[in-house]
């Protein structure tokens, strides 16, 4: 990491629409860098609601906050548009006779690709490792559940989809060695730069699933009491079961003095466990937060073993 001589901890928060996972990231930011830690809180959310929370505007150059804090907003967009003119010049670079076969007007096609934006989304958080300099703290504030699963689910994917499409590339390239020695005797065939492309980008996915692998890196489940909260919130981790990720800790937001959180207790049983109660007031502004920071800093006390 350009920078950076010890890897930042890694803590994802994700989550059901609407449980509040934007104002626990935020929480969680202000916490890591009351206590001293250099901290980077990065918008993965479309939504885009820290711009709400911080009520200050964000973009992709991280904006202090206050010492210890900067915000990070991802503009998917923005990476759409870099990933097509990459992909578009790479394949005018490796396909030299891609005007013979008319691939510029298909080309057109691929903005309309699904998972473009979970594509995005993984560029941009590969970015910001690549960026970090001295923060000891990331922070994502994820998108919600579906487009958080095919953000986790997308390096794995892709990185068994290229092995793959590398099989096959190996398999034609042995083919040409064969007619080429028919043809003109024993030649080298030299370096491909299909195949070259290939490994590269398996050698990349692999790193970033590796890095959702990583001891160093936290997934933190926000939830709500309520039925259909908790409903979606084994779905989610079922989801991440079964790709690999484990959920570090589960964070039951917006608790009220009479909810019973033994169902989720229950069902969560080599989780972390932080309650955080329901806020009076709207958590809108720095000082808001930063004041129910203060009235429940017991709950957010036992982050200590995540910020370490």
């Amino acid at each position: 990491m350009a920078g950076a001589s010890v890897r930042p901890e890694i803590f994802f928060f994700v989550g059901k629409g609407g449980v509040g996972k934007s104002t626990v990231s935020a929480l969680a930011a202000l916490f890591s860098a009351a206590s001293g830690r250099n901290t980077l809180l990065v918008s993965m959310d479309p939504a885009h609601n820290q711009r709400d929370l911080f009520e200050t505007e964000f973009s992709e150059k991280p904006k202090t906050i206050q010492k210890a804090l900067a915000v990070r907003e991802i503009d998917s967009q923005y990476w759409i548009d870099r990933y097509l003119k990459q992909t578009h010049r790479q394949i005018c670079k490796t396909y030299l006779y891609e005007s013979a076969f008319c691939l510029q007007d298909h080309f057109k096609v691929l903005k309309f690709s699904p998972g473009l934006e979970e594509y995005a989304l993984l560029t941009a958080f590969e970015d910001t490792l690549q960026h970090v300099s001295n923060e000891d703290v990331l922070i994502f504030d994820m998108a919600p559940t579906a487009m958080a699963m095919r953000f986790f689910s997308l390096p794995g994917n892709t990185d068994i989809w290229l092995r793959e499409l590398l099989k096959i590339r190996n398999l034609i390239l042995k083919k040409k060695e064969i007619v080429a020695n028919i043809r003109n005797g024993r030649c080298d065939m030299g370096k491909d730069r299909v195949k070259d492309k290939i490994e590269v980008l398996i050698d990349r996915h692999s790193r970033l699933r590796d890095s959702f692998l990583s001891n160093a890196t936290a997934v933190n489940l926000v939830m709500n009491t309520d039925p259909l909260s908790l409903s979606e919130a084994v779905r989610i981790q079922r989801g991440l079961t079964d790709i690999g990720i484990c959920i570090d800790r589960v964070v039951v937001n917006k608790a009220r003095p009479e909810d019973d959180v033994s169902p989720i207790s229950k069902i969560f049983i080599t989780q972390k466990l932080t309650v955080l109660p329901f806020a009076g007031a709207p958590l809108v502004g720095l000082s808001a937060m930063q004041n129910y920071l203060r009235e429940n800093i017991s709950s957010f006390d036992s982050f200590n073993n995540q910020f370490r």
